[in-house]
């Protein structure tokens, strides 16, 4: 059985799921990894586009701009181009095909690996962002301070998935997906979720989600059925509010695959994502019903959130306002300081540079705060790694996310976090595949426009323009999208020699702030490491007509 390939100077080793260059590991995403695998392996014929999309994504749908990245990445990390194809050549409506001169090494059966997922889901996760799979211990370190406060929290019940099988192995994965979702959902510290030893008495019964919230006094409930036929699982998935059964949320997934158990843990993770910005957003509107003089610690977050997100000035104002009073209600809230830091770190993005200084040194003391206050806290770890990311302290940043993603792996806004950082740390690959995990987690977050702007620089800064305007075009599709991603769409149409394109980018870009310059994007760009990506931005930003130097 072979065990690993060599080529030119390159060698990979399916034993260590590794490639090396003249003995040296090279940092690359997993996706990419799987690409070149499947590619080398059969280098001997034309690889069609759709067989490599049903082995590195498993038939998943995904955009031409996704496949075209994987393609550059898999290309840039041999030091190949797409000009000079010399190891990766395309062959024009037929596919893909490795022409290096490919030496296979065999081995015994014990030291090999299957590595290409020819058969199973992948979390697409670098290695660096070292994600823990297991943190239950950390529930006995609570402190007393921390359990009073689940006195003010939400309450929710997720109740066992049915089975709508009769295969007894979907049993055991209905099963494990309640369980899993339950582990999930606890690691939002703003939420309290009832011990599965409390719903499984509902197994197996058709229940009104308001008898559940009386009996088990939550305020919401999950529900959701898994259905098994040939080879392919349906999962449905709803969240319900006990006080009156309205519906709030559903989805469908359904899925091909081999072994059931794959997906189990990752579909419990989307779904886990997915629901913590739906909860956010019912208890924001719920916050907003109140009478301002009656509102808590609590109501007072949930309003601040709501203003947050807007992503306006006078948005932060009342935000902060709000936090404030959390803080003031409850000095203890470790959420209330977490979010006062996002507020700083915000204004610091979009104030008066001049200060951004005491902006940023504000975030990064309540942050450290929110993180004394609550350990287990992954919102005030993220916090804390965003301030630090903006004072170019990459390495401290990447220790907080870490952190931050450990505590809670579904936790879409840590997930863009650690793609930002990485992004100016010159690891554009690792952040790619961060902010896809961040989209995929959470398609309806409210930051869904920075996921695609931040990608949009990924891909700007590996000067692959053409997907950079995709993803920034994607970014001005949403409400609440600032300026900033029609700067980088003009910027990235200006690269492209579309001056037509550019300019309409540019005159949308005006309309919004009409005194942007490029000296304003140069000092935007504070926390980039990168010199030579400021001067490109500037330069595109030139050729969409937009003033200044």
């Amino acid at each position: 059985m072979v065990v690993k390939y060599r080529f030119s100077d390159f060698e990979v080793d399916l034993s260590q799921q590794e490639l090396r260059r003249e003995g040296t590991p090279v940092h690359i995403e997993p996706q990419v990894f799987d690409l070149i695998v499947h590619l080398v392996r059969n280098h001997e014929r034309v690889v069609s586009k759709d067989e490599l999309i049903d082995i590195v994504w498993h038939g998943r749908i995904i955009s031409e701009a996704a496949f075209s990245s994987r393609i550059n990445g898999a290309r840039r990390v041999l030091g190949d181009n797409g000009t000079d194809q010399l190891f990766i050549r395309t062959l024009h409506r037929r596919g893909f095909r490795f022409v290096a001169q490919v030496h296979a090494i065999g081995g015994s059966d014990a030291e090999a690996i299957r590595l290409a997922p020819e058969q199973r889901a992948t979390i697409d996760v670098p290695k660096q962002a070292s994600l823990s799979t297991d943190v239950s211990h950390l529930d006995d370190v609570v402190s007393e301070s921390v359990k009073a406060e689940a006195n003010a929290r939400s309450f929710i019940a997720v109740l066992p998935f049915t089975n709508m099988s009769n295969d007894p192995e979907n049993e055991y994965f209905s099963y494990g997906l309640t369980e899993d979702i339950i582990r999930l959902l606890a690691r939002n510290r703003w939420l309290s979720v009832i011990s599965r030893h409390s719903t499984i008495g509902f197994q197996g019964r058709v229940v009104d989600a308001r008898d559940v919230g009386a009996q088990l006094g939550v305020s919401y409930v999950m529900s959701g059925s898994v259905r098994k036929s040939r080879d392919v699982v349906r999962i449905t998935a709803e969240l319900t509010r006990a006080a009156d059964g309205m519906q709030l949320w559903s989805d469908k997934y359904e899925l091909q695959l081999e072994n059931i158990f794959d997906i189990q843990e990752e579909m419990a993770k989307q779904i886990a994502a997915t629901i913590e910005p739906e909860l956010s957003k019912v208890e924001q509107q719920l916050a907003a019903r109140k009478a301002p003089e009656s509102l808590d610690a609590w109501d007072c977050y949930q309003r601040g959130l709501w203003n947050l997100w807007r992503f306006t000035t006078p948005g932060f104002d009342l935000a902060e306002e709000y936090f404030q009073r959390a803080i003031a209600a409850d000095p203890g809230f470790a959420r209330g300081h977490g979010a006062l830091a996002y507020v700083n770190i915000q204004r610091a993005l979009y104030d008066d540079p001049k200060i951004r200084p005491g902006r940023l040194e504000t975030a990064l003391r309540q942050s450290r705060l929110a993180v004394t206050l609550d350990e287990l806290d992954c919102f005030c770890h993220c916090a804390l790694g965003r301030a630090l990311c903006l004072t170019r302290r990459n390495d401290e940043a990447l220790a907080a996310i870490d952190t931050s993603l450990e505590l809670n792996p579904s936790f879409a806004q840590g997930y863009f976090a650690q793609g930002f950082n990485l992004l100016w740390c010159g690891r554009e690959i690792e952040a790619e595949a961060l902010l896809d995990r961040a989209t995929m987690l959470s398609p309806r977050d409210s930051h869904l426009w920075s996921f695609h702007h931040v990608r949009s620089w990924t891909h700007f800064s590996l000067g692959e323009y053409d997907i950079a305007v995709e993803f920034a075009r994607r970014a001005t599709r949403q409400p609440n999208a600032t300026y900033r991603a029609y700067a980088t769409l003009a910027a990235s149409l200006g690269h492209l020699g579309d001056k037509a394109q550019a300019h309409a980018a540019a005159v949308d870009l005006l309309q919004r702030k009409p005194d942007y310059t490029i000296a304003t994007a140069r000092q935007e760009l504070f926390f980039c490491n990168d010199q030579g990506f400021v001067e490109r931005f500037a330069e595109g930003l030139a050729v969409a007509g937009i003033s200044g130097r």
